[in-house]
């Protein structure tokens, strides 16, 4: 098994074998105070290899901050089966989309990671949150 992508979107929905992406690679946000929920979609897809598929794949997403500490984990269990039009011994790529919001304790960098059965899936995704300026005075 093998990420082909993983992002943070404003949204995101896995329909019918396709993915869709509204404001996808969003790396930086603001919030008006901390902790806040971050009010965003995860959108990921992977490779399944031939003899791999039609039984359970354990997906594991994680958020951690720069030093490491785990902020939210969300497992899925995906069984991703062989579509009719699928030629033997071809990968077979699966989507999906986790709806937020996502807690986020503090301003700074996080990572979003993907781990498949156990291994972990480069390369992850960096995203900031930090305070957004107070409104200016008003003219």
């Amino acid at each position: 098994m093998q990420q082909v992508f993983l992002i943070l979107a404003d949204g995101s929905e896995a329909v019918g074998g396709k993915i869709h992406i509204l404001g996808g690679g969003v790396d930086h946000h603001q919030a008006p105070s901390f902790p806040t929920n971050l009010n965003v979609a995860i959108a990921c897809s992977f490779l399944v290899a031939w003899q791999e598929t039609d039984r359970p794949v354990d997906v594991q997403l994680r958020i951690t901050d720069e030093s490491g500490t785990e902020i939210i984990a969300i497992g899925i269990e995906a069984v991703v089966g062989r579509p009719a039009h699928a030629r033997m011994g071809q990968d077979v790529r699966s989507q999906l989309a986790v709806r937020g919001p996502f807690p986020i304790p503090r301003a700074g960098g996080y990572l979003l990671a993907m781990r498949l059965d156990g291994v972990d899936q480069q390369p992850p995704f960096r995203f900031w949150v930090d305070q957004a300026a107070p409104p200016g005075p008003s003219n």
